[in-house]
């Protein structure tokens, strides 16, 4: 199983956690849980980790070696772009779907010029759909 280890952003004591698709790395899953910040699209946090430009080295992941991989020399750890998602707390949704599309690339054979439309597309329909709430509040 996989395992962050962190700093909660909150109450800035260290934990090990399994990775955990509802609570984002940077909180401790109590913080989380108790602030609500699961119903928040943007929090305090957020707006440190901004304030903090090599803050993107604090993620990390312990996969278990085994005696097969110490035998290798390596171990591995599928980066799939969902579990990429998932460490970096990105919020799910579009977001989600630009760092899939940025990190597949052309694998699926198509040209970078479709890549780059259909991400173009993607983030403009983001952007109606943040002025259209925007809107109804």
């Amino acid at each position: 199983m996989l395992e962050i280890k962190g700093k909660c952003g909150v109450c800035q004591m260290e934990f090990r956690r399994p990775a955990a698709a509802r609570v984002p790395a940077g909180y401790c899953a109590a913080c989380w849980e108790k602030a609500d910040r699961h119903l928040q699209e943007r929090d305090d946090l957020a707006d440190r980790q901004a304030a903090d430009p090599a803050g993107h080295y604090r993620h990390v992941i312990r996969a278990p070696i085994t005696d097969e991989d110490i035998a290798r020399g390596y171990t591995e750890v599928k980066l799939d772009p969902y579990r990429v998602c998932d460490i970096y707390a990105t919020g799910g949704g579009p977001r989600e779907q630009m760092v899939k599309k940025l990190l597949r690339w052309t694998d699926k054979g198509q040209s970078e010029e479709r890549v780059i439309g259909e991400i173009e597309s993607a983030l403009k329909r983001w952007k109606e759909m943040r002025e259209e709430d925007a809107a109804c509040r």
